[in-house]
């Protein structure tokens, strides 16, 4: 039996297949294609042709409530006929923290349907069956830099929006990997790990202090700065009066629970327009 079964070797399932390598953890990792020695699986396929594993760790999200029952019971089904009806699978499902509109929310607050829809029907179905949802902030790393994103407000509205809330809150992909690591080599972690999670880094970070070094967000605030509304949003008539930085922003996302629960610190933090500081381990 493998300790780890990661299913979805893509962003963050490289980082914790890295990972796992190099202290030794028998793993398994799944891709649609099978590359880099992955074995071949995509969620519409049978449960039964993946190996039995300690941990099972869903990196992809699943649709709904639905989905999520038939790759659990699939797979506890087939895997207990060869090992018992004592084996049970630890799950850790991978969400985001898109649906947490409260500030602060921490791990107790309620997602917002809404805005999670069948995502957080999926990950209320793992809670409900003893398992682990790690709800992720923005994940960076490597290529995945957040001043590319600037790219996503290519119009002034949509820019308009995002200065009525201009926090962001990022975790590397490697921290990630680094939690998941503690998690499912933890010998009891079906008792300190059940439940939701959110996972931040400990920093807030201003969006617009990332995204004004693009040239087409530095015309658009020009020009929005000639309305009234955005002036007093901002506290400024001319773009180099902007307060940007931390300190100009609320923190939404309260990771401290887990990484308390952890015993560990986040490593890996975003700088403005420095490389990123991790490396392969």
């Amino acid at each position: 039996m493998k300790t780890v079964l990661v299913l979805g070797q893509g962003f963050v399932g490289k980082y914790l297949a890295d990972l796992l390598s190099t202290h030794g953890v028998e793993y398994t990792s799944t891709t649609t294609s099978g590359r880099d020695n992955t074995l071949k699986w995509c969620a519409s396929d049978d449960a039964a042709l993946l190996p039995a594993a300690e941990t099972v760790v869903v990196t992809f999200p699943l649709q709904g409530q639905a989905e999520a029952r038939r790759l659990t019971t699939e797979y506890l089904h087939h895997h207990r006929k060869a090992h018992g009806d004592a084996y049970s699978p630890f799950w850790v499902y991978l969400g985001s923290t898109r649906p947490f509109k409260e500030t602060p929310s921490t791990r107790h607050t309620k997602p917002d349907l809404s805005a999670g829809g069948s995502r957080v029907e999926a990950e209320e179905y793992i809670i409900g069956n003893g398992g682990c949802v790690l709800n992720l902030a923005g994940l960076w790393g490597g290529d995945r830099v957040p001043e590319k994103w600037a790219r996503f407000y290519g119009t002034k509205d949509k820019l308009r929006e995002r200065l009525k809330d201009r926090s962001l809150h990022l975790v590397h992909g490697a921290d990630v990997a680094r939690a998941i690591y503690a998690i499912v080599t933890s010998t009891d972690r079906a008792v300190r790990f059940a439940g939701r999670w959110l996972v931040s880094d400990d920093t807030v970070y201003d969006a617009l202090q990332i995204f004004i070094g693009a040239e087409h967000i530095q015309g658009f605030v020009e020009e929005l700065l000639s309305e009234t509304e955005v002036r007093e949003l901002l506290s400024a008539t001319r773009i180099d009066d902007i307060a940007v930085g931390p300190s100009a922003v609320t923190r939404r996302i309260d990771a401290s629970h887990f990484w308390s629960q952890l015993q560990l610190k986040p490593k890996y933090l975003y700088t403005v327009g420095q490389p990123d500081p991790y490396s392969n381990p």
